[in-house]
């Protein structure tokens, strides 16, 4: 019989033998404890041997870390995954690592719920019917953040473990395929796009950093991440060079934008900002605005703070400034700008979804 745990209870034993876990224990698997903000796992009687002889085995001090070393000791062979918890630890071990620093975090968040609702079920024994029930109980308004949109970001990744569970030997058939399972609905969101002249207006009113961040989004049109990790090794006499982080573990591309009296200046701009930092765009103690898990938190702040001081229907995302530089020149140029593969991805994502159609000639 399948077995659901439900979302408040947040406990990764059976009900039958589970006890209260501590505050800061709760969300973790069993067996694992959190002190001194390291991740230890409590080795079971008996299995000492397969744990360096240790009792208590020290994990890692991120959760990504624990997940990965605990994967690396329990999920080494196909015949070992049988239940939904040993299926996420390998998961967690073989593919989240290969991912974006951003969409590990995201992973290690999703996997925990998921693992805290079905970890101890045969992986064999999932049915459609059962990621239906899954999928309503993620949304269920008993969670802090839950919602339609919540509960898709798990399905989607549930789906995913199961197509590796297919590629490992695990399982024969998928249980989620399109025929089988649908997602709930979701309308897209309408961003509104500025124009270069109206983002250069309300610069005027930013704080240095923001203007002198806008003066090189609107000359160059690269993403957020990319803009806050330039550094002063980056720019030279002839070019700006940027290596695209979204491209590369995969195609590893790199921009060259030409020093244009614009560019130049937009880069003068940005060094007059204190103190003196091998970053492009810093915080007060010179260091980058991205962390190690690849958030921006810091600058997001500062982007809230600045467009809460317009009326609401004159606010604009960060990202609108992109589209709006992909409305700029021809389509070949812009696509070209943007660091995109082809024209095809400028057209869909950038370019205004109006078909121009000409009338009959003769009525």
């Amino acid at each position: 019989m399948f077995q659901f745990h439900c979302l408040r209870q947040r406990k990764f034993v059976l009900r039958s033998m589970a006890r209260k876990r501590n505050k800061e224990h709760e969300g973790l698997p069993a067996r694992w404890r959190i002190k001194g903000k390291v991740y230890y796992y409590q080795v079971p009687k008996g299995q000492e041997d397969h744990w360096d002889g240790k009792i208590e085995f020290r994990l890692g001090r991120t959760l990504s870390e624990a997940h990965r070393t605990f994967a690396g000791r329990i999920a080494s062979a196909d015949d070992v995954v049988k239940t939904f918890g040993q299926l996420f630890d390998r998961y967690l071990f073989e593919v989240t690592p290969t991912k974006g620093k951003r969409t590990q975090k995201d992973e290690v968040i999703y996997l925990t719920r998921l693992r805290g609702m079905i970890h101890q079920n045969d992986v064999r024994g999932f049915e459609p019917h059962h990621a239906y029930r899954l999928r309503d109980m993620l949304k269920s308004k008993s969670v802090k953040g839950s919602g339609e949109k919540y509960a898709n970001r798990h399905m989607a990744l549930l789906k995913h473990v199961f197509t590796k569970a297919i590629e490992w030997g695990i399982i024969n058939s998928h249980p989620m395929t399109e025929s089988k399972f649908k997602m709930f609905p979701e309308a897209k969101s309408q961003l509104r796009v500025p124009t270069i002249e109206e983002v250069k207006e309300a610069a005027k009113i930013a704080n240095p950093m923001l203007k002198a961040y806008i003066g090189v989004k609107v000359l160059t049109g690269l993403r957020h991440t990319d803009i806050l990790l330039l550094r002063e090794s980056d720019i030279s006499d002839k070019a700006l060079t940027v290596n695209v982080h979204k491209t590369k573990q995969t195609v590893d591309k790199v921009l060259e934008f030409e020093m244009t009296p614009e560019l130049r200046d937009a880069i003068r701009a940005c060094r007059a900002i204190k103190p003196l930092s091998i970053q492009l765009f810093h915080n007060k103690w010179g260091q980058c605005y991205v962390k190690d898990d690849m958030t921006t938190s810091g600058f997001e702040s500062q982007w809230q703070r600045w467009q809460q001081k317009f009326p609401k229907e004159k606010r604009f995302a960060e990202r609108s400034i992109r589209t709006a530089v992909g409305y700029e020149d021809d389509l070949q140029t812009a696509s070209d700008r943007l660091g995109h593969a082809s024209t095809d991805t400028t057209k869909k994502f950038y370019r205004s979804k109006i078909t121009t159609v000409t009338p009959l000639s003769s009525y």
